[in-house]
C-alpha cells in the first residue's frame, strides 16, 4: 500500500505541455563530436514535463548496449527544454551523472549547473573534471530548479521511453509512461582506469 500511494503522489506531481506529433526538431551535437554521444531519444522534441516541486529528477539509464560494460568517463552533458513553457524565463538546471548500485541509481557523481538560453535545441555543459564511472550501467539526470511555474522542462519524444527514471522525493522509478526524456552524454571508453585501495586511477595513454 505504501508503495502504491508512493506510486500515485508522483504521477500527481508532474504537469505536460501537449503539442502536435510532428514535434520540433533539435540540434542534437555539440561542436565538434569527439567522443561517443549516448542517447536513446530521435531527435524530435513534441511534449515538455515539468514537476510541480523543485529538487526532483528526470533520468535516463545508459547500460551495456550503450557502454559495451566498459567503464569510461563523461565529458558533457545535453539537455533540452521546451521553449516558452512553462514561463518565458530559464532557470537551467543541474545535470548529474549517477553510477549503478543493484539496477538503481547509487551513487551522485557530479552535480554540474546547465543554464537553458534558448530552448527547443540540445544545450551542453562541460563539468568541472571529467566523471570517471567504473560501473557498466550509469544514469544521467535532470535535477529541476524552481517550483511550477517558475522551471524549466524537460524535453521528451513521441516514443515512449524504455530507458527513462524518475526520482522523486528521493525515491527512484524507472518508468515508461513518457517519450524519451532528451538528454545526452558524451562517453570516452578510449581510458584505462583502475581500482586501488586509495581511489580510481587512469592512464593517460
Amino acid at each position: 500500500m505504501k508503495k502504491l500511494l508512493i506510486l500515485v503522489l508522483a504521477v500527481a506531481s508532474f504537469a505536460a505541455n501537449s503539442v502536435g506529433t510532428s514535434g520540433i526538431p533539435v540540434n542534437t551535437h555539440p561542436p565538434p563530436p569527439v567522443e561517443d554521444e549516448f542517447y536513446w531519444d530521435d531527435g524530435i522534441m513534441t511534449s515538455g514535463w515539468i514537476w510541480y516541486t523543485g529538487g526532483n529528477y528526470w533520468a535516463v539509464q545508459f547500460d551495456e548496449v550503450k557502454t559495451g560494460g566498459s567503464p569510461g568517463e563523461l565529458s558533457n552533458y545535453g539537455a533540452t527544454t521546451y521553449p516558452g513553457w512553462p514561463d518565458s524565463t530559464f532557470q537551467g538546471c543541474y545535470m548529474h551523472a549517477f553510477d549503478d548500485l543493484g539496477g538503481y541509481p547509487g551513487t551522485d557523481l557530479d552535480r554540474t549547473f546547465l543554464m537553458f538560453t534558448t530552448g527547443g535545441v540540445y544545450e551542453w555543459v562541460e563539468p568541472d573534471v571529467y566523471v570517471y564511472i567504473t560501473t557498466p550501467v550509469f544514469y544521467v539526470a535532470n535535477e529541476q530548479i524552481g517550483n511550477y511555474p517558475a522551471c524549466d522542462s524537460i524535453g521528451v519524444d513521441a516514443v515512449s521511453g524504455t530507458h527513462n527514471w524518475t526520482g522523486f522525493q528521493g525515491s527512484w522509478t524507472p518508468t515508461t509512461i513518457f517519450g524519451d526524456f532528451m538528454l545526452r552524454c558524451y562517453w570516452d571508453t578510449c581510458v584505462e582506469i583502475k581500482e586501488t585501495s586509495w581511489g580510481a586511477v587512469k592512464a593517460l595513454y
